[in-house]
């Protein structure tokens, strides 16, 4: 993989400000997501668009998959589009091309040989020969930043983290029910029974003005792979998460089914969704029997739950069960510590950022 592409997926994609962007694109033989590095021409967006050169024309790779299947995004900086995409006329690009080139000498040295033979020809010489090459033209869809990207929430995440651990022996228990009332906590939820006895649990709520209806399509695309989680990406990425947070609703994702496995870490097995009843409940139950010895179990519940509020509003709930045996495989996994601290910060970060996503689309239907 290379840098800028690593960086990206760890959340430092700000580092490259809109000069280097990602191209999210699917394998037009293997329909596998693929990323692929773009510079852009002119360092900047011209006309709304983010314009590239395919340097190896149609030949590319990526170009010769957008042939089969549109784009999937372009990552810029901290925010990721949804975008079309226009393959420049031959005249438009050239022009495009010389302007770049002018105001950055050293990019020729990444141009073709012929490309750089028609430059000293002109315009109609380059044109010609842009005609079995490609300058690309995404326009985004949406211009929404996503939360959680880039150094500085990095570095507040890392924060708060130590921070929850120096005050475990303070807020211990008051921290397992953040954002709910002790009723909250107490009251039954779509998904208890299955971790009937927890060891541990915790319930967080958070009030979203918006209708569970417009609450639910963040919740049906959480995962690695699909949508994110809408939290500390880079910190997540950092342990190989490869999650990419997105802004958007995205409709591939809009139909999670009983018996679907959602992924947290490509090395861990999936959650497997046990309840699903859209926009009420979505509920994951995570038992990977590799973690435990033969004769250890550990299991626990991830728990969605959206109740209607007046006026239009949603209170939505996040609850965590863990059961688990007494081995030690089993206790660092699934045992309160070390994992409630972190789980704590990620998480609150993750229901802030969906209600701030809800009340944005929402304003925005209204």
């Amino acid at each position: 993989m290379d840098s800028p592409v690593w960086l990206y997926e760890r959340g430092f994609g700000p580092l490259f400000g809109s000069r280097l962007v990602v191209l999210v694109h699917r394998g037009r033989k293997t329909g596998i997501e693929r990323r692929t590095t773009l510079e852009v021409l002119e360092h900047r967006r011209v006309a709304g668009e983010y314009r590239v050169l395919s340097a190896w024309g149609r030949t590319s790779d990526w170009y010769r998959n957008l042939a089969a299947s549109p784009p999937i995004a372009l990552l810029v900086g901290r925010s990721r589009y949804r975008v079309t995409h226009r393959v420049l006329a031959a005249t438009e690009a050239a022009a495009a091309v010389r302007g770049h080139l002018t105001a950055y000498p050293r990019v020729s040295a990444r141009l073709t040989p012929e490309l750089m033979a028609a430059l000293p020809r002109g315009d109609a010489a380059l044109a010609a020969e842009l005609e079995n090459t490609a300058v690309v033209a995404f326009r985004p869809i949406a211009d929404t930043a996503v939360g959680g990207v880039g150094l500085p929430a990095t570095l507040e995440g890392i924060g708060r983290m130590a921070a929850a651990v120096v005050a475990t022996p303070f807020s211990w228990n008051r921290r397992l029910r953040w954002g709910a009332t002790t009723a909250e906590a107490l009251a039954t939820l779509p998904g208890d029974a299955l971790v009937p006895s927890p060891k541990w649990s915790f319930t967080y709520a958070v009030d979203i003005a918006a209708p569970p209806e417009a609450v639910w399509p963040w919740i049906a695309q959480i995962g690695q792979g699909r949508g994110g989680f809408y939290s500390y990406q880079g910190l997540e990425n950092l342990f190989g998460c490869q999650i990419q947070n997105v802004s958007e609703i995205l409709p591939e994702h809009q139909h999670p089914g009983v018996g679907d496995g959602i992924t947290l870490h490509p090395d861990v097995p999936p959650m497997r969704i046990e309840v699903a009843d859209p926009p009420h409940a979505l509920v994951l139950l995570g038992e990977p029997g590799d973690v435990a010895s033969s004769e250890g179990f550990g299991m626990s519940t991830w728990q969605f739950a959206l109740a209607e509020r007046p006026e239009g509003a949603t209170r939505l709930f996040m609850r965590g069960r863990s059961d688990y045996s007494s081995g030690l495989a089993t206790r660092l996994a699934y045992g309160r510590l070390p994992l409630e601290p972190i789980l704590h910060v990620m998480s609150r970060k993750m229901l802030l950022e969906i209600k701030r996503l809800a009340e944005g689309g929402a304003a925005g239907e209204s």
